[in-house]
């Protein structure tokens, strides 16, 4: 029993330590900005996310990659977003958490008039992407933007929910870390100002490291009963244009899968504009 804690916990401790080369200095950072409960540190570390990954708008493939970065940042325009249901409730934070993959980019064939409407069900278009690299510039200036990309997800998390394999010497011995079977909560023994020898000291604790993340990007988060699941603040999971991109179909969601719609963008003058909301649905 003992060596499968052994191997259980070297394995652990593996990806904890995986998971800070990914990203060096950052989970320091964030570390050191909760216990000193800074949030100039806070800012820091969402600016040094920032720095690190740039989006691709430049570097887009096609002509249809191309168009998608620009409905997305006309969708952050105040003349669009303020059409939406609930819309500019996701954009206000100070850091703006963003996706960095588009799901299905098509073009409509056959019934256009469905397709004008907003009504993708009953349009039959080609897609000519899929799972796209998508970091859209939203141009701006008054807030931070990051990318949701693997790394950083799985950073969050474990800063959240995790933080007791980053608490751990690695010179410690492994008779240190235990599992306590009663509530399932990791326990490191020994240290009064470390341990989490009960569900509820533990489930506190991971909603004080949430709740000081929320400070600036409070839409970055939707309970679970496992644990906080992290998405970003919206994110447009089809986009639908038509060959002359005059019309742009787009299906968005919030709050992972609690909110989203459909709405329609027409390009007037060279400019995406707002055309009309085709639904909007709300989850129990």
């Amino acid at each position: 029993m003992k060596k499968r804690l052994y191997i259980l916990t070297f394995l652990l401790l593996t990806a904890a330590l995986g998971l800070r080369a990914q990203a060096p200095g950052q989970w320091n950072l964030l570390e050191r900005a909760y216990d000193t409960k800074s949030y100039d540190l806070l800012e820091q570390f969402f600016g040094n996310w920032q720095k690190e990954y740039a989006d691709n708008e430049a570097e887009a493939p096609d002509k249809w990659v191309a168009e998608a970065h620009k409905v997305f940042a006309a969708m952050l325009r105040p003349d669009i977003s303020s059409e939406i249901p609930m819309f500019n409730y996701s954009i206000q934070d100070s850091v703006l958490v963003l996706q960095c993959m588009l799901d299905i980019i098509g073009f409509a064939e056959g019934n256009l008039d469905a397709f004008k409407n907003g009504n993708l069900d009953s349009t039959i278009y080609v897609i000519v992407d899929s799972a796209v690299d998508f970091r859209p510039n939203p141009h701006l200036d008054n807030q931070i933007t990051v990318y949701l990309t693997e790394g950083y997800r799985n950073l969050v998390e474990d800063f959240i929910s995790n933080f007791m394999l980053h608490s751990l010497p690695l010179d410690d011995t492994y008779e240190d870390f235990e599992k306590t079977e009663a509530d399932s909560a990791w326990t490191l023994t020994g240290d009064e100002e470390e341990s989490y020898d009960d569900l509820s000291a533990y489930l506190s604790e991971r909603w004080e490291r949430q709740r000081f993340l929320m400070k600036d990007a409070s839409s970055l988060f939707c309970n679970h009963i496992l644990g906080p699941s992290i998405h970003p603040s919206f994110a447009i999971n089809e986009m639908v244009f038509d060959r002359s991109f005059r019309y742009a179909v787009v299906r968005y969601r919030q709050d992972s899968e609690k909110r989203g719609g459909t709405i329609v963008l027409k390009k007037v003058k060279n400019k995406w504009t707002f055309d009309h909301l085709y639904d909007w649905w709300v989850s129990s």
